[in-house]
């Protein structure tokens, strides 16, 4: 029962975070589409650790939000961070993970949802043996943004100390120091 509320709260402040940015973004030009469908297709971007499949980016929502299915493999944790822009949801779809936000820690199961505004410290990791599927939003957009940034250079490249935090930054990824 509590999980139930908890997913519609998650949901509903997703929601209404989504119509409000709509509202105070500039109205579109009337030559743009106005729906779009997604039926599966989209590229996949796969590291050692994630694999992240667009479902709406910035070219679809005009930059209000990025939807998409991301898959944590076994063993994936992310250090504690927060982001000084950008609000996130996730919507746990298949799997188990641990979410500590704003120091409050609860392990999550298929049917659950977190919802982590701007500089909110967090982490998260997978738990058991299986791979932890989300759909997550990301407010606003960008996110395939980071993901290009971050194609330029391989996984190895990734793990330089200057590499690794100068995406970070552009990447609105700041780590919590203690």
């Amino acid at each position: 029962m509590r999980s139930n509320r908890v997913l519609l709260r998650c949901t509903i402040a997703a929601m209404l975070l989504a119509a409000g940015v709509a509202l105070i973004a500039p109205v579109a030009s009337q030559e743009r589409k106005r729906h779009k469908f997604f039926l599966g297709q989209a590229p996949k971007h796969e590291d050692s650790e994630v694999i992240t499949q667009m479902i709406f980016g910035d070219e679809d929502t005009e930059g209000l939000f990025t939807f998409m299915n991301d898959t944590w493999k076994v063993g994936f944790r992310t250090p504690m961070h927060y982001h000084k822009t950008h609000y996130e949801v996730f919507y746990l779809k298949a799997g188990e993970a641990e979410w500590t936000v704003n120091g409050e820690t609860h392990r999550m199961k298929a049917g659950d949802a977190v919802f982590i505004p701007p500089n909110s410290p967090h982490n998260s990791r997978t738990l058991g043996n299986r791979p932890a599927e989300f759909l997550m939003f990301y407010l606003p957009g960008s996110y395939e943004a980071h993901l290009q940034r971050e194609r330029q250079y391989t996984e190895e490249q990734r793990k330089d100390p200057k590499i690794r935090d100068m995406l970070r930054q552009l990447n609105d990824f700041h780590l919590v120091v203690k």
